[in-house]
């Protein structure tokens, strides 16, 4: 794949550009988005809160660096706008994407079953197999994971494995 990706969706072109050091911003909102409504049961004030999911954000983006460091580390844009992520890593027997979300207002529109379509595209004349892991109860992204063809290959709750085979 080339640096820059564009996708037909049904909301218009989205591309897949390389993270750039002034995307940080953008890439905490897109955590926090995904993770403080986790907290919000949670008997601890707001600054508690953002002050978990800030750890957790620095704590995420470690790892994934540290374990995928030849991983692809991608923004979407729609219109210029950043609207969401995509990490994927490229290793001799399969392609993984590490993450895939998405800013709450821009899913279920088709954004996350163009990329994956669009991986699929890309990776189906290499043969090379896409895998993924989800958590069980993320109904939408396992919905979108059948529809493009995955299957379950591994459960080890909280999480289920799933790939897509060309």
């Amino acid at each position: 794949m080339s640096d820059e990706w564009i996708l037909e969706t049904a909301r218009g072109p989205v591309v897949l550009r390389p993270e750039q050091s002034a995307d940080g911003d953008f890439l905490y909102a897109l955590f926090r988005s995904h993770a403080l409504p986790g907290f919000a049961a949670l008997p601890i004030d707001d600054a508690m809160k953002e002050s978990l999911v800030r750890m957790q954000f620095t704590s995420q983006t470690a790892t994934y660096r540290a374990q995928y460091p030849d991983a692809r580390f991608l923004v979407l844009e729609c219109d210029r706008t950043p609207i969401g992520r995509l990490v994927l890593h490229e290793g001799a027997d399969a392609a993984t994407i590490v993450d895939l979300a998405l800013l709450p207002h821009t899913r279920g529109g088709g954004i996350g079953s163009a990329v994956l379509g669009g991986l699929v595209t890309t990776l189906r004349p290499r043969g090379t197999a896409l895998r993924c892991t989800v958590l069980c109860t993320n109904e939408a992204s396992l919905r979108m994971c059948r529809r493009a063809g995955f299957v379950p290959i591994r459960e080890s709750p909280p999480h289920v494995e799933l790939e897509w085979r060309p």
